[in-house]
């Protein structure tokens, strides 16, 4: 049993580190799995449940951007990357899952896949995903930043 405080602390760290990456990883693997349900329903069932009458290309960017966070924010806790490595991969991995939507809905009844411009708005918001996670990540860092030592 640890009793060194110092090393509790340590043990604690590593444990909410743990935590944090599960978590990152189990939204990624939720959304995932919430974009493969939503691209099995029919046409007509997706129109029943768009209740705010959202514009299809704007749905598809949102839903990607969405996905696109979640695996950036994956990936930063999970690697020592370079933020330039994360999005970069982030959004290339995002949109390729796009394409795979995109093909999956081919067999979906009453839904047109291999829709070029559903994937680029996939690809869009995959981009501005990862671009405003990097972005927010940074902010948070600076704010959260201990001050200077004054002389």
């Amino acid at each position: 049993m640890l009793k060194h405080p110092a090393l509790l602390q340590s043990a604690r760290s590593v444990n909410r580190h743990t935590l944090f990456r599960n978590l990152a990883w189990t939204a990624v693997v939720g959304w995932t799995i919430t974009i493969f349900i939503l691209s099995s329903m029919s046409g007509p069932e997706i129109q029943a449940i768009n209740v705010l009458d959202v514009w299809d290309k704007a749905a598809h960017a949102i839903a990607f951007a969405a996905g696109a966070v979640v695996l950036a924010i994956a990936l930063r806790i999970s690697t020592g990357w370079s933020w330039m490595k994360i999005m970069i991969v982030g959004a290339f991995a995002i949109s390729l899952f796009g394409a795979t939507d995109e093909w999956h809905q081919l067999y979906t009844p009453k839904r047109s896949g291999a829709d070029p411009l559903d994937w680029l708005a996939d690809t869009i918001g995959a981009v501005a995903g990862v671009i405003a996670t990097r972005f927010v990540y940074a902010r948070f860092q600076r704010n959260n930043l201990p001050a200077p030592a004054r002389a």
